[in-house]
């Protein structure tokens, strides 16, 4: 496999400049730095010993694996899906091309759960829609009393959640369920405290919301919503009321601008929105909705 241009076995340093040179040339962001995880990647080695031996050379079969990294990120494939992580809550998650990479936006989510869950004894908490298992998984350990059920459309995704949940040792407090939306929690009506959910809500109208490498590279199940990006969230509403208690709540994460017409589907009889929740650019992220209305 030939080695980046101009180099046959470069030192570390040299690796690094080079691939940042051709990732800027490729319209990549963060060059330098995604050329040292790579780097890293391929060595096994962290960042601060990346410089500690800069001066180095690097093994060949090793530079032609980089070199393999580094064209592959160059043709738009996304970071996390070279190395195989992602971080998230703190935590570290595997994640493919089955599943959705987690975003740091997502955090307001399980935030809003775990401090909802505070008044809580044992509460079930459902994810609906749990991709690479990332809300599951941070819930099942920073909510100590918490069953927690995890639903996904896609057989593949659940094998993902599953493994995170294993790499965290939480296994045996997550149960994962194959199916759409709520179908798989027929016989839990009237048992979930808090039901949350990521939903795709990119609208499909539009694609050029997302990099290419999203549009490109992520599950389209998981990205798109309907035309307008907000059919996943009329069906939440109607769906999870039989199955969330009276008193209980359903926290969700919305897209940009989308806050007023998933509002005005919030029927008030059975809902009541009590909190939005802005993520660090001011733009409405997470909404908090109660249950006032008794299924009996």
């Amino acid at each position: 496999m030939p080695a980046l241009p101009g180099f046959d076995v470069p030192t570390i340093a040299e690796a690094i400049a080079e691939g940042a040179r051709l990732l800027r040339e490729a319209g990549v962001d963060e060059g330098r730095r995604t050329a040292s995880v790579l780097l890293g990647h391929a060595l096994s080695v962290d960042r601060a010993q990346l410089i500690i031996r800069s001066n180095e050379q690097i093994d060949q079969s090793r530079f032609e694996e980089f070199s393999d990294f580094m064209r592959r990120r160059a043709a738009g494939e996304p970071l996390q899906h070279i190395t195989g992580r992602q971080e998230f809550y703190g935590l570290d998650f595997a994640v493919n091309r089955d599943v959705l990479i987690p975003r740091p936006e997502t955090e307001f989510l399980v935030e809003r759960v775990i401090a909802l869950s505070r008044n809580l004894s044992a509460p079930l908490i459902v994810d609906v829609g749990t991709g690479s298992g990332c809300i599951a998984v941070a819930l099942a350990l920073n909510i100590a009393d918490a069953r927690i059920i995890a639903t996904d459309i896609s057989p593949s995704a659940i094998e993902v959640a599953r493994l995170n949940a294993r790499r965290h040792k939480v296994e045996e407090k997550i149960e994962f369920l194959e199916g759409d939306l709520l179908a798989p929690l027929a016989g839990r009506e009237g048992a979930i405290d808090i039901l949350a959910s990521n939903p795709p809500y990119v609208p499909r109208s539009r694609p050029d919301m997302v990099q290419r490498e999203v549009r490109d590279w992520e599950p389209e199940a998981a990205l798109f919503g309907g035309e307008e990006g907000i059919d996943f969230y009329g069906r939440l509403l109607n769906e999870s009321r039989p199955f969330v208690k009276t008193g209980g709540w359903l926290v969700c994460e919305i897209g940009y601008n989308q806050l007023e017409a998933i509002s005005e589907m919030i029927d008030p009889k059975v809902w009541s929105l009590v909190e939005v929740t802005e993520d660090l650019q001011g733009i409405p992220r997470t909404l908090t909705i109660k249950k006032v209305m008794s299924d009996e």
